[in-house]
């Protein structure tokens, strides 16, 4: 199916030029410009704009019948759609391996994360016996101080 809006701008793109035996209709409900080869007549696709589930018209004049395709068609498609399963398979595996790859990845950061937090949390820890330790010594100087005052006042 081809985008029929986007494809009046673009000069020769190959497959998806619009030509003269597609079929050129809206989305019934977005008003999208869509196209697909004739032998698309009569399915059911998907909107490429908002998703809707589109019935694509049967032209004037034309019969489901004219779509019948020779033994030659049939084989060559099932050809080709047996080369594109294999290449759509290979590639999820490759997205599978990726995946894997990901999720390991992120139970190592995430565990380095935790030891990071865990010796964080020992440091505040650290932190704040010392801060108590320098407000017992403080306070320990400070009565020495005052005792050594009132030592030397007799």
């Amino acid at each position: 199916m081809k985008d029929a809006a986007a494809e009046e701008n673009v000069p020769d793109s190959g497959n998806d030029e619009i030509r003269a035996t597609d079929i050129v209709f809206d989305c019934p409900s977005c008003g999208h410009n869509l196209a697909i080869d004739f032998r698309g007549a009569g399915l059911q696709i998907t909107c490429v704009e908002c998703g809707s589930p589109v019935q694509v018209p049967i032209p004037d004049g034309m019969k489901i019948d004219d779509l019948d395709l020779s033994t030659g068609e049939l084989l060559n498609q099932l050809f080709q759609t047996r080369r594109m399963l294999q290449k759509s398979e290979q590639h999820v595996a490759e997205l599978e391996e990726t995946l894997n790859s990901v999720k390991l990845r992120r139970t190592e950061l995430e565990r380095a994360r935790m030891t990071t937090m865990h010796r964080c949390a020992e440091l505040v820890n650290m932190c704040q016996g010392g801060l108590k330790m320098q407000n017992d010594m403080s306070a320990l100087l400070n009565r020495m101080i005052t005792l050594i005052a009132e030592e030397q006042q007799r």
